[in-house]
């Protein structure tokens, strides 16, 4: 009920009650009024009629007695008269039924019950009783006259009932009116922000309110776009922050990953002792230094939200004995006891087994950095959630120097730790834990601790996971995409001029165990295949000095018969209707579309190597073949505003046939080769040099489809193919776009990038 409603509800309550009290009040007031006149009137009658007659009672003189009762009946409210003496009636007027009735004597109103109020008197003499005189006066002309007033008094406070409740109705509109405005307003501020104004003109209390309302608005206005400006400025500061982080963790990482592959090279020659302690010293130094680094970088990433979790099938107990096995080493060194122990555990889970790994290895590397003397100890048991989940607890108890309570609360914070003085003993980036409470609490997991100082600490975090079957570990960890061991230790020349592709193709073969020898340019790929003898040639098309195509037909045509037989597989970008035909009637063996991906690269090596047709790598998804298919990508128009994306299935392929560590490598090389390429690419046409155009064209393609650069391989493809056509007027008009979408797409993979793989 509005405010209104109640003020039209609470007045008129107030008058119906008042007006209740006034009208039982004032038929009490009539009644008890009509009442006293009657009793007076009764009594005055009687007594009067009562003296008159005594005379002719006392004579007994009825002739006179019955003309006195008969003078009396003539008054209009008395109905019966008679007259008794010594219990025999001498004289009676009046209604017969009334005069047969009992004689009942009423003393007031309210004991009326026939309508007749009966009153008697004594006819006395000298103290001496003659007899009684009974006369019945109606009282139906006071009741009339009550129930007339009453309707009267009822229908006149119904009206003013009625009346009141519409001046209340007016009154509370105006009253509520401008209230109504304030709140519709308080409305609007909650929806729609403040800065609403009211603008009520009045001057009382509710002008005021309205006043302090709208001042209350422009204030929350002038504030709420501060803390916007502030919130979009903290937002883009911590973005600017995890890019950084990111950026510098890969950058740092790289050339840490060259020291430390230099000081284990350095460990196997000839040392004396030393320098072996230098060399020792320096490549701890730079593990540590990679381990701060790793933690930062997946930091970076959770904060980003560019962390996903993997379902897949795993051993429990093997993934947990390989971290322990990992870690073991270190605690012998350190005398350190660390054992497992583990109840009721199935045998095979559904979930992320590195991530569950990665916080198992944080905790333990936790505990044997705080613990110099004594033992850790790891216990797994599992507790059944439903018919297909389960809750995998793990507990880290160690004998360490134990946590301060007022730590604590703060353990699990980013770049914090236990010890926060200058002076602090031990070293670390105050991530670890950071990362495996925000690991597990993406993985819907919680840990908790529990420390005493000087005492030691026990760590203990619980996960779910789903439950798995053998046959679903089996299938899983079944792996088809196997190179055939006949290739193993094959030799392997590819031809390619560009270096980003050369570094591809190298992490490609490298992460098969497969070495090569590359060859930038046709000249290079005759002389190598002259002087060495390969299994395998894989010979892109477009290069400079001599192609692909007049390379093969040279190694073909050599006084060497085993060249003749030699397969040669085209690896190039060209993907026009009849390239393949035209190059397998060149000499070709066969021929590989470009981006190459780790799939087809051992099908190829197993079909021609190892003299084998079983196609044993997966199939691409339809989705997978159109977006690295260069004719479904030349297909569609180009233009300054086409889409900037990096196309992230191919990053992801990319990272799955290498390693993610590679990736900022192959990019940034990625990046300066294709500024080069475009660099000549507008040279060539301001000098309408369209041949060296049309090549530099084929290799920016080539390049761009290998790291994802969609938008920039259609854009090449399409320049390329205007040249083979001829269309050179086209060229020069769709090149104009190249810069700003060379400038945008390679801006938009250099981000991400620096997002981490």
């Amino acid at each position: 009920m509005n405010l209104r409603n109640k003020t039209i509800a609470g007045i008129a309550a107030i008058e119906i009650f008042l007006l209740v009290i006034l009208v039982v009040s004032a038929m009490s007031f009539l009644s008890d009024s009509n009442e006293k006149q009657l009793l007076q009137r009764a009594h005055a009658t009687t007594t009067m009629f009562s003296h008159a007659i005594k005379d002719a009672v006392l004579t007994t003189n009825l002739a006179t007695l019955d003309d006195l009762v008969n003078d009396i009946m003539v008054l209009e409210d008395v109905l019966y008269v008679r007259v008794k003496s010594y219990g025999d009636t001498l004289s009676v007027g009046g209604n017969i039924e009334l005069l047969e009735k009992v004689e009942q004597i009423d003393s007031d109103l309210r004991s009326v019950k026939d309508g007749v109020f009966d009153t008697k008197i004594n006819i006395e003499s000298n103290g001496t009783i003659y007899g009684s005189v009974e006369i019945g006066f109606a009282t139906t002309a006071i009741s009339d006259m009550l129930d007339d007033a009453q309707q009267a008094i009822i229908s006149i406070a119904s009206l003013e009932v009625v009346l009141v409740a519409l001046f209340s109705f007016v009154l509370g509109t105006y009253l509520t009116k401008n209230l109504v405005k304030l709140r519709k307003a308080a409305h609007t501020v909650s929806k729609k922000g403040p800065g609403y104004q009211i603008n009520l003109k009045q001057n009382d209390e509710l002008g005021e309110v309205a006043n302090a309302f709208d001042t209350m608005s422009r204030n929350l206005e002038e504030s709420y776009k501060d803390l916007k400006m502030a919130r979009n400025q903290a937002e883009k500061a911590n973005e600017s922050k995890s890019l950084f982080l990111a950026s510098m963790s890969h950058e740092i990482r790289t050339p840490m990953n060259g020291v430390v592959g230099l000081l284990n090279s350095l460990k196997q020659t000839d040392l004396n002792d030393e320098q072996k302690k230098l060399v020792n010293v320096a490549t701890d130094s730079g593990l540590f230094l990679l381990s701060l680094i790793n933690n930062i970088l997946d930091f970076s990433r959770m904060e980003s939200n560019n962390v996903t979790i993997d379902r897949k099938v795993f051993n429990l107990l093997d993934s947990t004995q390989s971290v322990i096995n990992n870690i073991a080493p270190i605690a012998k060194d350190r005398g350190l006891n660390l054992n497992l122990k583990s109840n009721h555990l199935p045998e095979h889970l559904i979930g992320d087994e590195n991530r569950y790994k990665q916080v198992l290895l944080n905790i333990i590397g936790n505990a044997l950095k705080f613990t110099e003397i004594g033992s850790i100890e790891i216990e797994l048991f599992s507790t059944k959630l439903s018919d297909n989940k389960v809750k995998v607890s793990c507990k880290v108890t160690d004998t360490g120097i134990g946590i301060p309570a007022e730590s604590l609360n703060y353990l699990f914070d980013e770049f914090t730790m236990a010890d926060q003085s200058f002076s602090r003993h031990y070293e670390g980036s105050g991530l670890g834990l950071a990362i495996c409470k925000k690991l597990l609490d993406l993985m819907d997991g919680e840990i908790t601790v529990e420390s005493t100082e000087g005492v030691g600490s026990c760590f203990t975090f619980h996960l779910p996971f789903e439950y798995a079957s053998s046959s679903d570990y089996l299938e899983s960890n079944s792996r088809p995409d196997n190179l055939h061991p006949t290739c193993s230790g094959c030799r392997i020349l590819v031809a390619e001029d560009n270096k980003a592709n050369q570094l591809v193709i190298q992490n490609l073969f490298k992460h098969i165990g497969l070495k090569i020898d590359i060859a930038n340019n046709g000249i290079e790929a005759v002389q190598m295949a002259y002087d060495n003898t390969y299994d395998i040639i894989f010979m892109d098309i477009s290069m400079p000095d001599m192609d692909g195509l007049e390379a093969s037909d040279i190694i073909r045509h050599s006084d060497n018969n085993t060249k003749s037989c030699l397969p040669i597989i085209a690896c190039t970008a060209h993907a026009l209707p009849g390239d393949k035909d035209k190059f397998i009637n060149a000499g070709m063996t066969d021929y590989l579309s470009k981006p190459v991906n780790l799939s087809s690269l051992i099908n190829t090596l197993n079909k021609h190597v190892a003299q084998t047709d079983e196609m044993v790598m997966p199939s691409l998804s339809p989705n997978e073949r159109l977006s690295n298919d260069p004719e479904s990508m030349s297909s569609k128009a180009t233009s300054p505003n086409a889409e900037l994306t990096i196309n992230e299935s191919t990053l992801m392929q990319m990272v799955k046939d290498t390693s993610a560590e590679v990736m900022p490598m192959l990019i940034e090389h990625y990046i300066d080769e294709a500024q080069k390429n475009i660099s000549i690419m507008l040279e060539a046409r301001n000098n309408d040099d369209f041949e060296t155009l049309k090549f530099e064209a084929h290799t920016l393609t080539s390049s761009s489809l290998a790291l994802g650069n969609t938008a920039l391989a259609k854009l090449a493809r399409e320049i390329e193919n205007l040249c083979i056509e001829n269309k050179y007027q086209e060229v020069k008009r769709i090149t104009e776009n190249l810069n700003s979408v060379a400038q945008g797409s390679l801006n938009a993979l250099h981000r991400r990038k620096e997002q981490g793989f």
